[in-house]
């Protein structure tokens, strides 16, 4: 079963998939001059650094059939600790708490039967209660390290170009290169077939889980390094922007199929969508719905048999 998983097939992306991103780009393009600069492609992909960080984490939990509705609390505690905490701890404190988010949602979901919505859930409550008891007003100071990784430029190009290559090369290496990735999907198609295969699906998805945490620590480093302050409620719109961007990437919410290619395609979308409104002065307080009826679509192109009742 294993090797039948390696052929094509199992990205789950579709002719829209790679259809809305470029037909966004085409409107805009249209609608505004000042779309295709190179400064406003490039604050475009600062703008979307962030998100596809966390889409990455929450795509390799979306292909083991889970989902985390946490990340965007992880990303908001991470901007809290940030700049509450000693510099030389800070990085190491945040990397350990995405750690220890992870594996309570892993051991949740896997050892105590928890669904993972109510799982992440809970979790992503008592997460932002904690972010906002350890910094309840945004300010501070972020390290000049870490600002400097994130928004200076090398070459001509900004630094959150690296920090989307780097994610993207990673995470495609360990899903194609590894067998690690290779037992994930085998999970997420049939957690059965792949247990009677050997695959340890307890332990695979508890580490799914934790990949997923540190990703969003990642993205809340590079958020609160890009904005230059700590702010506990940084992350409040990435947990749906994440679940939208791999649905629109072609990952099966019921897990089994997926690709770093369609999250790229899936976070494209949104930044577009984003840059475009507000540079023909659309109002962003529609940008939220928009993003909602986005995921529906998405959501709705899935078929009834992969994605449940």
């Amino acid at each position: 079963m294993l090797n039948r998983l390696r052929k094509t097939g199992r990205s789950g992306m579709k002719a829209t998939t790679l259809a809305l991103p470029l037909a966004l780009f085409l409107v805009v393009g249209f609608l505004s001059t000042s779309f295709l600069s190179f400064q406003n492609l490039a604050n475009i992909n600062s703008q979307i650094a962030g998100l596809l960080i966390v889409s990455l984490g929450q795509m390799i939990v979306a292909i083991s059939g889970g989902i985390d509705l946490s990340v965007g609390s992880v990303m908001s505690l991470t901007s809290a600790m940030l700049v509450t905490l000693d510099p030389q701890l800070a990085i190491p404190a945040v990397l350990a708490a995405g750690v220890a988010v992870g594996l309570i949602n892993g051991f949740g979901v896997t050892l105590f039967n928890v669904h993972p919505l109510v799982m992440s859930l809970a979790t992503m409550t008592f997460l932002q209660g904690l972010a906002l008891l350890i910094h309840p007003v945004p300010g501070g100071l972020v390290p000049e390290y870490l600002r400097t990784l994130a928004v200076s430029q090398v070459g001509g190009i900004p630094c959150a170009f690296f920090w989307c290559v780097t994610a993207l090369a990673v995470t495609a290496a360990m899903l194609n290169l590894t067998r690690f990735g290779l037992r994930i999907f085998a999970i997420g198609a049939n957690p059965m077939s792949a247990a009677r295969n050997g695959v340890s699906v307890t332990l695979h998805r508890i580490a799914c889980y934790v990949l997923c945490s540190i990703s969003a620590v990642l993205a809340g480093i590079f958020l609160t390094a890009r904005v230059a302050g700590g702010d506990a409620t940084i992350g409040a719109s990435y947990t749906l922007d994440s679940v939208t961007a791999i649905a629109l990437g072609g990952v099966q919410l019921a897990g089994g199929a997926g690709s770093v290619a369609g999250v790229v395609a899936g976070v494209l979308t949104l930044g577009f969508m984003t840059n475009g409104m507000n540079l023909v002065g659309i109002s962003p307080f529609l940008r939220t719905a928009a993003t909602g009826c986005l995921l529906l679509l998405a959501i709705g192109l899935q078929r009834r048999k992969v994605i449940g009742a």
